[in-house]
């Protein structure tokens, strides 16, 4: 594909509102945790409330009645329809114009989601938001809520709820390649099987095309990534806005102890990756060298391996696509099961992901768990190419990792077993850092390593 042909599959993809390019400088295309923060503390007084920093919502399952999902897309003018609801917790996507996302100095962001706040009768938790920026026309703007309906039974583990949109994608792909769905499945899958989440997931896509015949193969592809790894899915249509969307929301049951006992974290425990960090960039660079001769030139006089940056980026993708199960099974393994107590020394005591967020997500960490986080190393797929990526400024979130690079907090006696188990599985776990005193959220990257 010619330079000029690859510049107009952009344009395309823009045309549709997808933003191809608009995830490139930091892997990342979605408002921070410390942003939405900011917009949480002025909706106090509310019926909407975002937990954040959080990643997915949960609650008790009675054996045999799976949570209900209830579905309401509203354009940005559009009157809500909450009269019917009778549910407390809610996941959402939220894509408004870029101008609004990124101007809320001007507090039109704010205003924005207070209208919506203000639409409910009743008090909502929101335990994942995502706030998409768009370059796209009126229409590709939209409001999603997927409610939770929960059921009353006999408690037997619980049902967890996530959702995740593709962002980061191979745009020289063409429009209607199966990758774009399957990364927002993949996203969302990794999440529940990092809460030790493997049974009964169920998928609820979230897509949008400009014709029928887009939303026919999109469709398609939905059937196959669900045969291909044996997952329901409940298809509530197109949200029929015109544009191009991909997202999903994913439930799935437990019957272990989740791994979010923030609380029984102490000082000198131990945080290990699952993965080596910022393969995502590679797709960065496969992009933008291909759309910049000078970048490839500078590869080229660097001795940087083009091959290399190749065979990096299709794995990349393979990360993006192949949701790893192991994963979940093998974080399962070292859960106490379901009402029973977790045991320091040798249970997963806190899981969270790093994924596309990259080093941000150890200040995450450690406003979650208000204890001082040290990070000893930071181990890269690649030094030199980060290096470069930073030294470039062409990417400035080089620690960007795909869905199964995941932190886990555990106590040192635990690391050797941990580490066998997840080497077995093909993983390339590493001790990175360790766990400081309580009482101040900061992150400290020691030996230079940033």
């Amino acid at each position: 594909m010619s330079l000029e042909e690859k510049w107009k599959l952009f344009a395309e993809y823009s045309n549709l509102g997808f933003d191809p390019l608009r995830w490139l400088p930091d892997c990342f295309n979605e408002l921070r945790f410390e942003e939405i923060e900011n917009i949480t503390n002025e909706l106090k007084r509310s019926n909407l409330k975002f937990i954040i920093p959080s990643y997915y919502s949960y609650f008790h399952y009675p054996e045999k009645k799976d949570a209900e999902i209830i579905r309401r897309v509203y354009k940005l003018d559009e009157e809500f329809r909450h009269e019917d609801l009778k549910t407390k917790k809610a996941v959402s996507i939220l894509k408004f114009h870029k101008n609004i996302v990124y101007d809320d100095d001007d507090g039109a962001l704010t205003e924005q989601v207070k209208k919506i706040a203000n639409s409910f009768d009743t008090k909502i938790e929101v335990d994942k938001v995502s706030i998409i920026p768009t370059n796209g026309k009126e229409n590709s703007q939209f409001i999603l809520f997927d409610h939770i309906l929960t059921h009353r039974g006999n408690k037997t583990g619980y049902t967890i709820v996530t959702n995740s949109n593709t962002q980061a994608t191979d745009v020289t792909q063409p429009i209607t390649s199966p990758i774009h769905l399957e990364i927002a499945f993949t996203e969302a899958i990794s999440l529940l099987n990092l809460l030790g989440c493997t049974k009964d997931i169920k998928l609820y896509p979230v897509y949008d095309a400009p014709n029928e015949q887009m939303l026919d193969e999109i469709r398609k592809n939905i059937e196959s990534f669900t045969i291909k790894y044996n997952y329901t899915f409940e298809d509530y249509s197109s949200l029929k806005f015109g544009g191009m969307f991909f997202g999903s929301t994913a439930v799935g049951n437990t019957h272990k102890e989740i791994p979010n006992k923030y609380g029984l974290i102490e000082p000198g425990m131990q945080i290990l990756v699952t993965e080596k960090m910022g393969i995502l960039t590679f797709l960065g660079l496969y992009i933008i060298s291909n759309l910049d001769d000078s970048i490839r030139e500078k590869i080229k006089n660097l001795g940087i391996d083009s091959n290399k940056i190749i065979e990096l980026k299709d794995q990349a993708i393979k990360n993006l696509t192949e949701p790893k199960l192991s994963l979940g099974k093998s974080i399962s393994k070292f859960l106490p099961d379901f009402e029973k107590e977790f045991d320091p020394q040798s249970h997963i005591l806190v899981t969270h992901p790093i994924s596309k967020k990259g080093i941000s997500s150890f200040y995450e960490l450690a406003k979650l768990i208000d204890k001082e986080v040290f990070i000893d190393q930071i181990p890269y797929a690649d030094n030199s190419i980060a290096k470069f990526l930073s030294r470039e400024h062409l990417i400035s979130n080089t620690g960007a990792s795909t869905p199964e690079t995941n932190m886990l907090i555990v106590s040192e006696n635990l690391v050797p077993t941990l580490i066998e188990e997840l080497s077995k599985h093909k993983f390339n776990p590493l001790v990175i850092g360790k766990i400081g005193n309580a009482g101040n959220a900061k992150v400290s990257i020691r030996n230079g390593n940033r």
